[in-house]
């Protein structure tokens, strides 16, 4: 990367901490307005409390306005910009052609905006819209994820009912969806249009657990049009949470993916996929030590092949308490599995399902949980309150040779048809910092770059990738 781009995102990282030393108080004890990744998760109900009570936001009179007969309406939103510039994307090839120059700097622009209707404690109706746009973008096609011009993001309905005397909530329309750590299913708050479903949902809660389950289809993207689902994809799930304690929280899941669209598997083969994908996540924390790990196995037919393929993450880390900057150390090992013979049968390359990739595998997204050893270690560290730094080191082995890289969204980017000779993927360096201005405001930067290995320089172009963005958020 150039020296004025790093002198530039120094300077702003600078610039944007003195702002946030300066706007950002103590926190309140008082309830006040916390905005969450799933924005109908929220609840502004504390403001049917006296003054007083509540932490008062410049946005309330938007929030939990009473329409009388237990009707109440919230109205919320978001902007984000964020500038990225990308250099040698895809080791420097794009197929068809190799784009010049290499380095392709743009804006991305998301907008949303929501209103949740609620009738005493049974009703409710939520409704989202978004624009998401791109500007000087180079690099001709590749906008899945980066453009949708006004369209339903979001629009369900919600009943909630007692069932053996348990609260028991059906949920039914245009929805996202996040679950444990995100590996599998996500909501992708890094894509510029995020990502949702169409379909039922029923959930329940008691004292110690989390039960939901659900029958959804994937939202296509449409740049131009409105949004639909896919026909083709129906994906079922049953997850549950145990919420334990502070050294041991669980989850267990049970998830089914049906693909009647033609596609090819491990093998070469053409056809249709049935998934199932059972698995468990461990994690906790004790004293200045915090712990995680998943499994998860994966059978079902493809293509007529037999599917036997499965993921595994383990990790921790130690966090100085006191130390100054509150520093974490962490390593984190995630493997899924490859296809170590194309011609048997049998599929045994993981699928990823619809994950939030780079948050574990990269932020420059040229590594998605098929077919990958992944070892991660990091640095973090806190400044100040409102500042959190840190820094990824991963390194990048392919299970099986004889078959693909993958990348964040599950594509086949790289493939030798007899086998690379090497495993060797490559590593790649993340530096990343978070200032947070106030509730509604955040600031996100970073820089990535990967050294290609052998098995990149065996299979094409080998050009170092890397990629420098600096976003702002605001939620209200």
């Amino acid at each position: 990367m150039k020296v004025r781009n790093w002198l530039v995102l120094v300077v702003l990282f600078l610039v944007v901490i003195a702002l946030a030393d300066s706007v950002y108080g103590q926190a309140e004890p008082l309830p006040g307005p916390k905005y969450h990744n799933l924005r109908y998760e929220e609840n502004f109900s504390y403001l049917g409390g006296a003054p007083g009570t509540y932490q008062e936001d410049a946005w309330d009179p938007l929030k939990w306005i009473g329409l009388g007969d237990d009707w109440y309406l919230t109205l919320g939103g978001q902007a984000r910009l964020r500038f990225e510039s990308e250099q040698n994307k895809a080791f420097g090839g794009i197929p068809p052609t190799k784009i010049k120059p290499s380095q392709d700097a743009f804006l991305l622009q998301r907008y949303f905006i929501h209103g949740d209707l609620k009738y005493d404690d049974w009703l409710r109706f939520f409704l989202q819209g978004k624009f998401a746009h791109v500007n000087d973008r180079d690099r001709a096609g590749g906008l899945a994820g980066m453009e949708d011009h006004a369209d339903i993001h979001q629009a369900f309905v919600d009943f909630t009912t007692l069932i053996m005397e348990n609260q028991v909530t059906f949920r039914l329309g245009r929805q996202e969806l996040q679950y444990g750590a995100q590996r599998l299913i996500s909501p992708l708050d890094w894509g510029n249009t995020r990502r949702t479903f169409d379909g039922v949902k029923a959930f329940t809660e008691w004292e110690e657990w989390r039960l939901d389950a659900f029958a959804i289809r994937p939202v296509l993207g449409d740049r131009r049009n409105l949004d639909d689902e896919d026909e083709n994809v129906d994906f079922y799930g049953l997850y549950s949470t145990y919420k334990g304690t502070k050294e041991l929280a669980a989850d267990f899941y049970c998830l089914v993916l049906k693909n009647n669209n033609i596609l090819p598997n491990s093998n070469g083969t053409m056809g249709r996929r049935t998934l199932y994908t059972p698995g468990t996540r461990l994690w906790g924390a004790r004293e200045n030590w915090d712990y995680e790990a998943e499994l998860a196995v994966q059978f079902g037919t493809f293509a007529g092949d037999r599917v036997r393929a499965w993921m595994g993450t383990v990790g921790g880390g130690y966090t100085f308490t006191d130390c100054a900057w509150q520093s974490r150390l962490g390593l984190l090992y995630d493997y899924a599995s490859g296809d170590n013979n194309p011609t048997d049968g049998t599929h045994e390359t993981f699928n990823q399902h619809y994950p939030l990739g780079h948050a574990w595998l990269g932020y420059l997204d040229l590594v998605g949980r098929s077919n990958i050893h992944a070892i991660k270690a990091q640095v973090k560290v806190k400044p100040c309150k409102n500042v959190t730094a840190w820094a990824d080191f991963h390194t990048f082995y392919a299970d099986q040779d004889e078959d693909a890289l993958y990348s964040a969204g599950g594509a086949v980017t790289r493939r030798l048809a007899t086998g690379a000779g090497s495993q060797s993927i490559g590593h790649e360096l993340d530096l990343t910092a978070k200032v947070v201005l106030d509730v509604h405001t955040a600031v996100l930067m970073g820089y990535a770059y990967m050294w290609p290995g052998e098995f990149i320089d065996a299979t094409g172009d080998n050009d170092n990738p890397s990629l420098i963005y600096a976003q702002i958020e605001y939620k209200f």
